[in-house]
């Protein structure tokens, strides 16, 4: 193989691993849906996680009376997922597109329920793409 081929083939395997890091660093981003399983008490939540460099943050929403706040603190490491209110800790994962763990009272260290959240794109109308108009 010449030294070119070889430089080639290595640019190429360096590049694919550095978007495969990449795209881990990325699996908590976005919109996330589901509830919280408080024995049997599901409420619906929302959650925005984002990640601005190497910082992370995010808000959650009571979907029934859109109360929520922002994150105090969030943690992303690969698949591994924990951030915190004022009141409440995360400790969860994210597989696929479904992020999933356990939810506890920070004052009390007692378990409060299980979150479950799937990641649904924001729709933005103004992104769709329109037919061009013909004008006669």
């Amino acid at each position: 193989m010449s030294a070119w081929k070889a430089i080639a083939v290595l640019a190429a395997v360096t590049g694919c691993a550095g978007v495969q890091r990449t795209a881990e660093a990325d699996l908590a981003s976005g919109h996330w849906i589901g509830e919280i399983d408080r024995n049997g008490w599901r409420q619906p939540v929302a959650l925005d996680l984002e990640r601005d460099g190497e910082a992370w943050h995010g808000q959650w929403r009571a979907v029934r009376d859109g109360s929520g706040q922002a994150f105090e603190s969030v943690e992303v490491q690969g698949h591994d997922v924990r951030f915190e209110t004022g009141k409440l800790r995360f400790v969860g994962q994210v597989t696929g597109a479904t992020l999933t763990g356990a939810v506890t009272d920070k004052v009390a260290d007692e378990p409060v329920g299980e979150l479950s959240a799937i990641n649904q794109p924001v729709f933005n109308p103004a992104s769709e793409w329109s037919p061009p108009t013909i004008e006669p």
